[in-house]
């Protein structure tokens, strides 16, 4: 049993209550800004890049998908008037296009198979030879609906890479409709 003081005195909550208590609160704040685990929404970019710059190991090595592997660089975090307002990382090596492809398809199944929604994609949306430049490629909302990922290929001839974009959900709606 936890003990907490209320105005009563001190109060029992058996353990499985304070978990769901404490999953509560951290499901409203964690949330409601959330860009990539420990980046938020309009946190101080020189907070991201601190956060970035200790965590720098563990973000060089994430998978979003079977066979791949992508990085936080110096350049992933960006922001607007010393905000942060999205991430970029990328594929951790350039790739063939045959790779640029696996990694196409194994980071969308990824996302669906964590329940993001595909909310948009090209015709083409796997190949990065036929994806229309000036178009997003494929865009994804997650299951709470307050982070919008954005994936696409770019690179020529025989060297590519694949960027993944991590926006918030609101801001992203009114950066659509040019209300920012």
């Amino acid at each position: 049993m936890l003990f907490f003081y209320g105005e009563n005195g001190f109060n029992l909550m058996n353990r499985k209550g304070f978990f769901l208590l404490s999953f509560l609160i951290l499901s409203i704040v964690g949330s409601a800004q959330s860009l990539y685990k420990d980046f938020y929404f309009n946190m101080p970019i020189e907070e991201a890049k601190q956060l970035l710059k200790d965590n720098s190991k563990s973000l060089k090595k994430l998978s979003f998908g079977a066979g791949t592997s992508y990085a936080f660089r110096k350049s992933s975090l960006v922001d607007n008037e010393k905000k942060l307002v999205s991430i970029n990382i990328w594929s951790n090596k350039n790739l063939n296009l045959t790779e640029a492809k696996k990694y196409l398809k194994n980071s969308r199944a990824y996302f669906e198979a964590n329940s993001y929604k595909m909310v948009y994609a090209q015709e083409n949306w796997f190949d990065p030879l036929l994806v229309k430049k000036n178009l997003p490629c494929i865009r994804f909302v997650d299951p709470k609906e307050t982070l919008v990922v954005e994936m696409y290929p770019r690179g020529q001839g025989s060297v590519y890479n694949i960027f993944i974009t991590f926006y918030n959900y609101d801001w992203f709606l009114r950066k659509a409709r040019g209300e920012e």
